[in-house]
């Protein structure tokens, strides 16, 4: 009998992961843009489809749309147990600054910024246990939740990693930080791996949109081989490339992006199937009704919706 499954969802540009605990109980990691349509789902959407109203973890990897406006959706609209932030409650600069400043994209990182908040705000009003990941400092301390014999670990950020997002955003209310911020929060991505004690060959790593320095750390100080690796920033080449996979060593890589912008990586994955013999899975294309599984022993995987 599985100890846990996955399923990765298509939700176009963007990440968002159920995972199904043995007991039943039900964690989210990340959950896409928040977009609501007929060749892309949503986890609001999933778990509507699946008649459940309560979710036992809710996880955000880092700041950005894409993972962050789902689970506000999902906050708004079901219980939420638990749930691993990435920072406490920050200042943002005056609203009205940032628009007398007159730079669009400043405005969409404030928005953004102000998402996040909201977000804490809805779970707070609703009772939910808000955990900082700034507890996960280590590796005795890097335990999310385990049960019966199934293992959820932060392995990244841990105390003293760096954080230069997180650093911006401390000073913040300097206007010209906020598209700074915007560009270093892959940086400040968590790092997130499901294991299994009886099974370890069958492993799901989840990478966030975490770059390639941060690998390199996190490959020094841990064994992160996986069998299966969740890739990083949409497969793009700065989180997607030889040297992460000799660290990793995946069977199979899920790749999460919509079919139309995995056009322009595809040379660049042809040139890494060179290097690995790793299966590559992109989440768009599995069209609504069609999903893909993988037999990964205790912890089965199923693609799309």
């Amino acid at each position: 009998m599985p100890g846990a499954k996955v399923e990765f969802l298509n939700v176009g540009w963007g990440d968002a992961h159920f995972i199904q605990l043995p007991s039943g109980g039900l964690c989210l990691i990340d959950g896409g843009d928040g977009t609501f349509s007929e060749d892309r789902d949503h986890p609001l959407s999933w778990m509507n489809r699946n008649q459940t109203n309560r979710l036992d973890w809710m996880i955000l990897t880092h700041i950005h749309e894409d993972h962050i406006n789902g689970l506000l959706d999902v906050a708004r609209a079901k219980t939420v147990v638990k749930a691993v932030l990435p920072y406490e409650p920050y200042d943002l600069p005056a609203k009205q600054a940032v628009h007398e400043q007159g730079d669009p994209f400043s405005w969409r990182v404030y928005e953004m910024l102000a998402s996040y908040l909201d977000l804490i705000q809805v779970l707070t009003d609703q009772g939910t246990e808000i955990i900082w990941r700034s507890k996960y400092g280590s590796n005795e301390e890097s335990v999310i939740w385990s049960e019966e014999g199934m293992t959820l670990s932060h392995l990244y950020p841990w105390k003293e990693d760096p954080l230069p997002a997180y650093d911006v955003l401390m000073d913040v209310h300097v206007l010209e930080n906020l598209p700074r911020f915007f560009e270093l929060s892959n940086y400040d991505s968590s790092v997130i791996r499901l294991s299994s004690m009886e099974e370890p060959n069958a492993s799901v790593l989840f990478g966030g949109d975490q770059l390639e320095p941060g690998w390199e750390a996190i490959a020094q100080r841990t064994d992160i081989r996986s069998t299966i690796w969740k890739v990083s920033h949409h497969g793009m080449e700065d989180g997607f490339n030889s040297r992460i996979l000799s660290w990793i060593q995946p069977e199979h890589c899920i790749i999460p992006v919509c079919l139309e912008r995995s056009q322009e990586f595809q040379m660049s994955w042809e040139k890494l199937r060179s290097c690995t013999n790793a299966s590559f899975y992109v989440t768009g294309s599995y069209a609504k009704g069609k999903p893909h599984f993988i037999d990964n022993g205790s912890v089965p995987i199923r693609i799309g919706f």
